[in-house]
């Protein structure tokens, strides 16, 4: 449908995983810091948290790599 060569499309992707690697973030200090489903994941929830803050970290340097590799 859309081809990768489109501009828009590229910069909606692009800035779409920005918001997708603060949302990671933000969930996973929320289960490392608060009592947010302490009920559901009891023993869990700090590594599920950690993973989510590596997921974001993941994220973001792929988001970065891909960005810099759009700009050549």
């Amino acid at each position: 449908m859309f081809s990768d060569s489109n501009p828009l499309v590229n910069k909606i992707r692009y800035y779409s995983g920005f918001v997708m690697v603060v949302l990671y973030l933000i969930i996973g200090l929320l289960f490392l810091f608060s009592d947010i489903a302490i009920q559901t994941f009891p023993a869990y929830r700090e590594p599920v948290g950690g993973l989510l803050i590596a997921y974001a970290a993941f994220r973001l340097y792929s988001t970065i790599k891909k960005g810099r590799q759009m700009e050549e």
